[in-house]
């Protein structure tokens, strides 16, 4: 009897990241329960470093690259502190309307 897939959009998420390395799979999945498939996540990079278990400077350099590669886009910026929602390449959707930068630069 097939298992019922309980996270679907997860399932699929971790299909498409199957080919990277485990800390960006890790960081990924990070964004992707703490925001879903479509919202910012709103939490420092040194927490979510905590919460993903690595050092800080690793997890800021892999999302770094993660945003290069188009896996994580930026949404906004308050103060100093960036934040970001999964990209068109995690989602495996387009993006209908995107986003608009609030501040000046990122």
């Amino acid at each position: 009897m097939p298992r019922q897939i309980l996270y679907p959009e997860l399932a699929a998420l971790s299909l498409r990241t199957s080919g990277l390395s485990h800390l960006k799979q890790n960081v990924l999945m990070t964004y992707a329960i703490y925001g879903g498939m479509a919202h910012s996540v709103e939490v420092t990079a040194a927490e979510l470093a905590g919460i993903a278990g690595v050092p800080a400077p690793h997890f800021s350099r892999t999302r770094r690259d993660l945003v290069a590669e188009g896996w994580l886009e930026f949404t906004h910026k308050e103060g100093q502190i960036k934040f970001f929602r999964l990209g068109v390449r995690a989602t495996g959707r387009r993006v209908v309307v995107p986003l608009k930068r609030v501040s000046g630069r990122r």
